[in-house]
């Protein structure tokens, strides 16, 4: 090689060995600045798309009667889901994954784009406690859509059914409405409590999710764990009710509608509440079928609707008491004023007539409440104002909602001539002759069960007013004990003991010579009122004879008992059921046989281990094993 073309050579190698190192040297330099200045990023970054913060949902409390029986309870359930970062955002994938799942594409659409849109929530669940079938199908379905996954999650059971579907409720998942109301309350999927105690009792029921780091492949499969924060279950929670004398109260209704409250003359507590037709909420649970909505939002009988706190009634003879209380403290009559009823009497230009044709004849306060005498009632409210009567059930706490803690409780309508301007503008005058029905609790009047029921534990509490409660107390998640709340505060009204000694006779007489004698028993004294509220107009007893059923009259039947210590208040309203001796009244005297005489003599098993509980299946013990307990 000459030297000219040497040097050249030597000089081209030179060059060359030259841009190698510089290229040699540059990527030394960004291999540092990758994995020693930035190191720390690109190290989180990575452990972020690999490992993954999955939400343990935390279980719900326990829901137990007041002996300790599970009225619900918790079970594992297995959700096809999609987790948050894994929502697909084309629509082609949105469609074939609803077409595989057999959804509306539009409905799925919208869900993705509003789980997409939310800071924060837990996985979107596509289909909820799978089955065998569900989940094979599941599996097949995976293998095309990669994103998707399974989890485990608790799942609400209501071990007695329709048992007590309205004081229960149920859950579901947060709503929108929710979601904007409360942002920093609620995040997107969380189940709360949709009606019912499950609603009322909500922020003792919930728990709190846990959380478990995990670290996943490519295909989103987890493949190891980086440890868990453990979820905490919400309180297990005591109710006032009985559930033995609750399923005496559902079995007593037969398919016939209405509703009926048991309260503890102690402290208020609900010891049953039945409102009839009644539903289950664990068909809630999941995404309802037509048949669900056909039976239970679309049926006329309206089953969703709580009657024991939703139903206004009108009280009929149950609101005669109230009546007598009025005329007694305005000193319009005394116990002893007698007044003669011929069957009928005429007030203001019309003919009232009482349910005895041939007439009671001349009776006294507690002759006329126990044979229930329209014509005395008629007489005495015309001696009323009607803001009398509205001062009186002020006065013993039937003007307001009676603060019971479930949602929704209707406030009873009591009129009044304020009441009657606001009703109707158009005739806002109040007539003498509309207090003349509201004088036997017909009319405008009209009660809720709960009420009724409030009212007549007054009664035989000698004037000291209630509050209605379900919520008992909460188990010790230690020692398994009950931990009793304190009781709502009771307000005492101050009913004269006089006046309070009448009523109390002409009660007691009603069971036993009065409307009510038919279910007069030997080994309990019952005390109450029968009513028989009208719906419908009606000539005479031939026409209310041809009338069909759903204008047929409401029965009723309110009181307490035992009379020598009253320990249980009670009213039963069955609708179009005629009169309250043949149809109500003995759904009472099933409730008060039961809890003085059959609870003490055939006392339920305690609720642990394979004993039967109230529900005919075996009972179920609390997680801890502890029994119950009476309060």
């Amino acid at each position: 090689m000459e030297p000219r073309q040497r040097l050249l050579f030597l000089r081209r190698l030179g060059a060359f060995r030259a841009a190698v190192w510089g290229l040699v040297l540059a990527l030394v330099a960004i291999y540092a600045w990758l994995q020693i200045i930035r190191h720390a990023e690109f190290q989180e970054i990575a452990r972020e798309q690999a490992v993954k913060v999955r939400a343990i949902p935390a279980p719900r409390g326990l829901i137990l009667d007041r002996n300790g029986y599970r009225l619900v309870d918790n079970r594992r359930a297995l959700h096809l889901v999609i987790q948050r970062e894994d929502l697909p955002t084309k629509p082609a994938v949105v469609a074939e994954l609803a077409a595989a799942l057999q959804m509306d594409p539009a409905a799925l659409a919208r869900k993705i784009q509003v789980y997409r849109a939310a800071g924060k929530g837990l996985p979107l669940v596509l289909k909820e406690n799978m089955d065998e079938a569900d989940i094979a199908m599941a599996e097949r379905i995976r293998a095309r859509f990669p994103f998707l996954s399974m989890e485990v999650a608790p799942r609400r059971v209501y071990l007695g059914g329709e048992l007590a579907g309205h004081v229960l409720g149920y859950v579901g998942e947060v709503g929108e409405a929710q979601l904007k109301a409360h942002p920093d309350r609620y995040h997107l999927g969380e189940i709360i409590g949709k009606d019912g105690y499950e609603a009322s009792g909500n922020d003792r029921l919930e728990g709190v999710d846990g959380k478990k780091r995990i670290l996943v492949d490519q295909m989103g499969r987890e493949v190891a764990s980086f440890g868990q924060v453990d979820p905490i279950p919400g309180h297990t929670v005591y109710l006032t009710l009985d559930a033995g004398l609750q399923k005496v109260l559902e079995d007593s209704f037969q398919g016939q509608s209405g509703a009926g409250v048991v309260l503890d003359l102690r402290d208020g507590g609900v010891l049953a509440m039945y409102s009839s037709p009644s539903y289950d909420p664990n068909l809630f649970l999941d995404r309802l079928s037509q048949a669900v909505v056909d039976r239970y939002l679309r049926n006329p009988e309206r089953p969703m609707l709580n009657r024991a706190i939703q139903g206004i009634y009108a009280p009929g003879s149950t609101f005669k008491p109230l009546i007598a209380i009025a005329a007694l403290e305005k000193g319009v009559i005394t116990p002893q004023t007698v007044i003669y009823c011929a069957g009928h009497k005429n007030f203001y230009g019309r003919n009232f007539r009482c349910d005895k044709p041939t007439g009671h004849g001349p009776l006294d306060l507690v002759q006329a409440i126990a044979q229930s005498c329209d014509v005395y009632f008629y007489t005495v409210a015309s001696m009323l104002d009607i803001d009398d009567i509205y001062a009186a059930a002020k006065k013993y706490g039937l003007t307001v909602p009676t603060g019971i803690d479930l949602p929704h409780e209707k406030t009873s309508r009591i009129p009044s001539r304020a009441w009657k301007a606001k009703a109707d503008p158009k005739d806002p005058r109040w007539y003498a002759g509309e207090t003349i029905s509201v004088g036997i609790g017909q009319g405008a009047v009209g009660l809720t069960p709960i009420a009724l029921a409030r009212f007549y534990a007054m009664l035989a509490t000698k004037g000291k007013l209630l509050t209605p409660h379900l919520f008992l107390g909460l188990r010790d998640d230690k020692t398994g004990a009950l931990e009793l709340a304190p009781p709502p505060p009771v307000r005492d009204t101050g009913l004269d003991p006089r006046i309070w000694s009448v009523l109390d006779q002409g009660l007691y007489e009603v069971v036993h010579s009065g409307t009510a004698a038919s279910v007069a028993m030997k080994d309990v004294t019952m005390v109450g009122k029968t009513g028989t509220a009208q719906v419908a107009a009606f000539v005479d007893k031939a026409h209310y004879e041809r009338e069909a059923k759903n204008l047929k009259d409401n029965a009723l039947f309110a009181g307490y008992a035992p009379r020598e210590h009253p320990q249980i208040a009670f009213a039963v309203v069955v609708e179009n059921a005629g009169f309250g001796a043949d149809s109500a009244a003995p759904i009472a005297k099933k409730l008060v046989h039961y809890w003085c005489v059959d609870r003490l003599q055939h006392p339920l098993p305690p609720p642990q281990g394979p004993a039967a509980d109230p529900f005919g299946s075996p009972a179920e013990a609390p997680a801890d094993g502890s029994p119950g307990g009476t309060p």
